[in-house]
C-alpha cells in the first residue's frame, strides 16, 4: 500500500484532515502530521519557515520509513509539498496541492 502524508494550510492542524484521511484509509497508509507551531506541536527556536515545515514531513518520512511517499497539501502545506518535490526529488512519488499561494511573505509585507 502507497504511502500519503496529508498537510494542513497555516494557522491550521492535522486534525481538520482526519475526515479526508478516514475516506482514504482504504487506498493508502495515511500520515497526519502538525507543523511547528501548529495544532498543539510546540514551536522552535528556528524561525517558522518553509524549509521549517519539509523537515517537519522528511522526519515524517524517516520515522515511518517511507522510501518514497505522496504529499497532498493544502495551502501552505502545499508549498511544502513542492519545496519537498524540489529540493528532495528522491522521497517524493508525487504531489497534488490545494489551493496553494506562494507568496506569503509578500502578502505580510503588504500589511506594513
Amino acid at each position: 500500500m502507497q504511502h500519503l502524508i496529508l498537510l494542513h494550510g497555516a494557522i491550521g492542524a492535522k486534525s481538520q484532515l482526519e475526515a479526508l484521511a478516514d475516506e482514504l484509509s482504504n487506498e493508502f497508509k495515511i500520515h497526519l502530521i502538525n507543523f511547528s507551531g501548529h495544532g498543539g506541536k510546540p514551536m522552535t527556536e528556528t524561525k517558522l519557515s518553509i524549509a521549517l515545515f519539509a523537515d517537519d514531513v522528511l522526519d515524517c518520512i524517516e520515522k515511518n520509513r517511507i522510501v518514497r511517499a505522496n504529499i497532498f497539501g493544502y495551502s501552505v502545506g502545499g508549498y511544502v509539498a513542492v519545496y519537498i518535490a524540489k529540493y528532495r526529488p528522491v522521497k517524493v512519488n508525487r504531489i497534488i496541492t490545494l489551493a496553494t499561494k506562494f507568496y506569503w511573505m509578500k502578502l505580510l509585507q503588504l500589511k506594513k
